[in-house]
C-alpha cells in the first residue's frame, strides 16, 4: 500500500514508549503514523489543516487530558463545518465510568494499554470500515447521480453556509435549447451533454467554489470572494464556447442546435440572505433569456424613488474631483462584452463623425504544444490579455472575445502606426516566459468614415 492510500492515524500520548510501540504496530500493518505528545499538540496540528483518518487519544495526560482535548477538537471542527475525525481512547485504567464518559462524548471505542497488537489493529480497522461506509452513504445522499455535482438539497445548504461566512457571487445557470437535444438525439445523448457540462463547470471554477445541479438543465454556483463582474462574464463566455465544442464532439459536427448557457448572477456581501440573492440572480437570468440567450447578466439594484430633500447636490468642481483623470489607469480599458459593446458603438460613431482614423485588431492564440491542460492554457491566455492591456494606451479598449481571442479598438491609429503597435505587442510578449508556448495570429481592419477595410 502506498503512502498516499494508507490510512493515516495520529497517536497522542505523553509516554514516549507507548508512542513507539503503537507506531511500530501500526506501521507494520500498512498504516501511516504521526506521534504527538500532548493534547494541545493535537489541536495545533489539526488547526494547520491536517486531516488524519483516525486519532488514538490517551486519557490521562498533563495540562489537557483526553476528554478536554476531544471537547476542544469537536468545538473546532464544528466552528469550521468540518466532518468529525473518528477518535479511539487509550487507557491503562479499569474505570468503566471513564469509558462511558468517553463514549458519550463521541469516542468510537476504547483500547487498553499495554497494547495487544491484534486487538489494536482489529479495533482500528473496524472503526475505519464503519466510518468509510458512513462517508460513502453521506456522499451518495448529497450527490447528483448523473453529473457527480452536489444535488439541490445539499448545494443549497452549502451555499447558504458560505454566504454567511464570506463575500462572493451567486450564479444561476440554465442551458439554452437543451430540450431539443433530448427531442432530436434522445435522452442518452442528452445525459452525455449534461455530464460533459458538469465536467466543464468543475474545471472552470476553483476548488473552493460550490457548484451543484438544481434541476434538469439548471445549475447553481457560488464563487467565494468573487466581486468582479467582468471576470464572471469572461468565465461564463468561456463556458459557453466550451459547451458548444463538447456538444459537437458528442452529437456530431452536423449538430445545428443553438446550444449554450444563460447565466444570472448577483454579487453578495457576507451574511446576505440566500433566498433574496437567488431571486436577484434569477431575475438577471430571465433578462438574458429574454434578450437572445447565450449570455451573462449581473444583477444591479434598481433605482429607488429620488428624495430631493436628502440628495447631495454636487457642483461642477466636486464632479471634476470625483471623475478626475488621475483616477484613470495608464493601461488599455479591458471590458466585458456587454460594457465593451456600448463603448465600442459610441467610439465608432465618434470616429466616423469626425473622420478620425482607427484600427480594429483581432488576436487569436493557439498552444504550440499538444495536450496542453485547459487550466494551464486558460492561465497563459489571461496573462496574454494582461500583456495586451499593459502594452496599449489608456485610450484603447479591448475585450476577450472567446476563450482564445482578444478584440481591440485602437483610436487615432493610422496604417503606418498599426504595424508598430503589433510589433510592440509581440515584442512585449516575446520577453515573457510563455513566449514559446503560444502561436499568435492577428487580423487588422481600418476604420474609415463609410467603410471598413480589412488588411
Amino acid at each position: 500500500m502506498s503512502a498516499d492510500t494508507a490510512n493515516w492515524v495520529v497517536v497522542i500520548d505523553d509516554d514516549v514508549t507507548n508512542l513507539k510501540i503503537a507506531g511500530s504496530i501500526l506501521s507494520k500493518n500498512g498504516m501511516r503514523v504521526t506521534a504527538l505528545n500532548s493534547g494541545q499538540a493535537l489541536i495545533d496540528f489539526i488547526m494547520e489543516d491536517n486531516r488524519p483518518d483516525m486519532i488514538l487519544l490517551d486519557i490521562l495526560m498533563p495540562d489537557l487530558d483526553g476528554f478536554q482535548t476531544l471537547a476542544k477538537l469537536r468545538e473546532y471542527e464544528k466552528s469550521k463545518g468540518m466532518q468529525e475525525i473518528p477518535v479511539i481512547f487509550l487507557t491503562a485504567g479499569e474505570d468503566r465510568s471513564m469509558e462511558a464518559k468517553g463514549l458519550k462524548m463521541g469516542a468510537l471505542d476504547y483500547v487498553k494499554k499495554p497494547f495487544e497488537p491484534d486487538v489494536l489493529v482489529h479495533r482500528i480497522k473496524n472503526v475505519l470500515t464503519h466510518t468509510s461506509q458512513i462517508k460513502t452513504l453521506s456522499v451518495e445522499a448529497s450527490t447528483d447521480k448523473l453529473t457527480g455535482l452536489l444535488n439541490k438539497m445539499s448545494v443549497n445548504g452549502y451555499v447558504k453556509k458560505m454566504m454567511n461566512e464570506c463575500d462572493g457571487a451567486l450564479l444561476v445557470i440554465d442551458m439554452d435549447n437543451f430540450k431539443l437535444v433530448n427531442d432530436l438525439y434522445g435522452h442518452e445523448a442528452g445525459d452525455k451533454v449534461l455530464v460533459a457540462f458538469a465536467e466543464l463547470l468543475k474545471r472552470h471554477f476553483r476548488s473552493h467554489d460550490i457548484v451543484g445541479r438544481i434541476g434538469g438543465d439548471e445549475f447553481i454556483a457560488f464563487l467565494k470572494d468573487m466581486k468582479d463582474r467582468d471576470v464572471i462574464k469572461r468565465i461564463m463566455q468561456r463556458l459557453n464556447d466550451k459547451l458548444k465544442e463538447a456538444a459537437t464532439e458528442i452529437l456530431g459536427i452536423d449538430m445545428k442546435i443553438p446550444l449554450g448557457i444563460s447565466t444570472g448572477a448577483v454579487i453578495t456581501k457576507k451574511g446576505a440572505d440566500y433566498s433574496t440573492s437567488f431571486k436577484k440572480a434569477d431575475k438577471s437570468l430571465y433578462a438574458v433569456k429574454q434578450n437572445g440567450k447565450h449570455g451573462c447578466s449581473v444583477y444591479i439594484e434598481e433605482d429607488s424613488i429620488i428624495d430631493f430633500s436628502a440628495a447631495e447636490l454636487k457642483n461642477l468642481k466636486k464632479l471634476n474631483m470625483i471623475l478626475d483623470e488621475r483616477n484613470v489607469s495608464n493601461h488599455a480599458l479591458w471590458l466585458g462584452q456587454e460594457a465593451f459593446s456600448s463603448v465600442y458603438k459610441y467610439m465608432l460613431r465618434y470616429l466616423r463623425r469626425y473622420n478620425e482614423k482607427a484600427y480594429k485588431v483581432l488576436f487569436t492564440i493557439i498552444p504550440i504544444e499538444e495536450n496542453v491542460k485547459e487550466s494551464e492554457f486558460s492561465e497563459i491566455t489571461e496573462y496574454f490579455g494582461e500583456i495586451l492591456s499593459s502594452t496599449l494606451r489608456n485610450s484603447d479598449i479591448m475585450m476577450q472575445n472567446a476563450f482564445n481571442q482578444f478584440f481591440l479598438l485602437l483610436p487615432m491609429v493610422s496604417e503606418v502606426d498599426i504595424e508598430k503597435v503589433i510589433e510592440r505587442i509581440v515584442g512585449a510578449w516575446s520577453n515573457t516566459q510563455y513566449f514559446d508556448r503560444l502561436k499568435i495570429t492577428y487580423e487588422t481592419e481600418a476604420v474609415i468614415r463609410d467603410v471598413d477595410v480589412i488588411k
